[in-house]
């Protein structure tokens, strides 16, 4: 079998890498990429001209001021933008024929395809079937995930999702819960699963704030407990700390939060979520500016989360936005300064052997030196 992804960026790239393990790939993407495991084609119609199922992987982005690295949920909402999507699919119109499968992995707000796919006339070959991968770990969540979601015209079992899923199992490493049903099926399960991660930061961040408001109140030890009651359902994202972040889950609800009106639900959860994201970074950057007084404050760590160094959404961005303005002078990764600084967050990196200034505070977010350091009095946001 011979498969082409169309797009070879954060997603497409890694993923078609993985496929090319076990299959024939040929990629096209418009820019520079770079990679000895896809054959990279000149054209989009010479890439998809033999191939049995054509992945698409083209962004389908925002602006990029909804990125979530500043305050964004004033802003009016928007969708996504789907012109390349659009683009490409006019594309495959022309150059495919009934026997290939074509599968969008790109990410669409419930709603989208089906008129897509109606305007192109290619119900009889598509298939939305996005991933739920984290950037960082795009190739090991994509070998290795836990839900697999097939949407079709019909909703129903045929032979382009037998085709796909007997795809798959060469490739990924678990069996997977496989949801088959419709577009908007597909969409709403993507979608809904990062507003469902959002909201669920939001409340350990929200326990973190009551928590130091109340006093005598352990935010670490009431998030431990809830992680092992089953209505909460397991133990990831609920410690307490910096807000969610990311390429996906920040504009992900402010396009629910356009969808929420243009559907007149009457109200705006998708819009509650990303303002308390906010409030919630203002909270810890006061916390910081009652112990920092007049100092420079070094964040150490500008990414999203510790696993990778993309800043797309990093509410270390956004923390830093806010004591800018509050006239704190910040830096970014300057551990080694003569000024006093105060530790925020960091990357994957190892830190047991910095020397801090005496006059400098350490907030650890991410449990960095609570163990591995003794010369160091910390301060917890939440714990008091």
């Amino acid at each position: 079998m011979k498969v082409t992804m169309i797009g070879l960026g954060k997603l497409g790239l890694p993923v078609a890498e993985s496929m090319a393990q076990h299959y024939k790939v040929d990629g096209f993407d418009i820019g520079d990429t770079v990679t000895d495991k896809v054959y990279k084609r000149p054209s989009l119609e010479v890439a998809i001209e033999d191939a049995d199922i054509v992945f698409i992987a083209v962004p389908t982005p925002h602006d990029k001021e909804y990125g979530g690295e500043t305050p964004s949920s004033h802003l009016p909402v928007k969708d996504f933008d789907y012109q390349y999507l659009d683009s490409v699919l006019d594309k495959i119109k022309k150059s495919t024929h009934r026997d290939q499968i074509i599968v969008n992995i790109s990410t669409t707000l419930p709603g989208t395809i089906r008129p897509l796919i109606e305007k192109y006339q290619l119900a009889d070959q598509f298939i939305y079937n996005p991933y739920l991968i984290a950037m960082g770990t795009v190739s090991d969540d994509f070998l290795n995930p836990d839900l697999l979601m097939i949407g079709t015209d019909s909703g129903q079992e045929d032979h382009k999702t037998k085709t796909l899923i007997e795809f798959y199992k060469k490739i990924i490493q678990r069996e997977p819960y496989t949801m088959i049903g419709t577009f908007e099926d597909a969409e709403c399960c993507k979608i809904f699963h990062n507003t469902y991660i959002s909201a669920k930061v939001g409340i350990a961040n929200m326990i973190q704030d009551v928590t130091h408001k109340l006093g005598n109140a352990d935010p670490d030890n009431i998030c431990r407990a809830l992680q092992h009651a089953d209505r909460v359902v397991g133990k990831r994202y609920m410690m307490p700390g910096m807000g969610d972040g990311g390429p996906c889950h920040p504009r992900d609800n402010i396009a629910l939060s356009w969808l929420a009106n243009k559907l007149d639900l009457g109200y705006d959860l998708f819009k509650d979520i990303m303002t308390s994201r906010e409030v919630q970074t203002q909270n810890l950057q006061k916390f910081v500016s009652e112990f920092s007084g007049n100092l420079p404050i070094c964040i150490v760590g500008s990414s999203f989360k510790p696993e990778t160094h993309l800043t797309d959404g990093s509410s270390s961005l956004l923390l830093g936005h806010y004591l800018s303005e509050n006239n704190h002078p910040v830096f970014y990764d300057n551990v080694t300064s003569d000024s006093a600084y105060c530790y925020v967050l960091c990357h994957d990196k190892d830190y047991s052997d910095y020397q801090f200034n005496p006059d400098s505070i350490v907030i650890d977010v991410f449990r960095k030196f609570t163990t591995e350091r003794n010369d160091l009095e910390v301060f917890y946001y939440g714990k008091n």
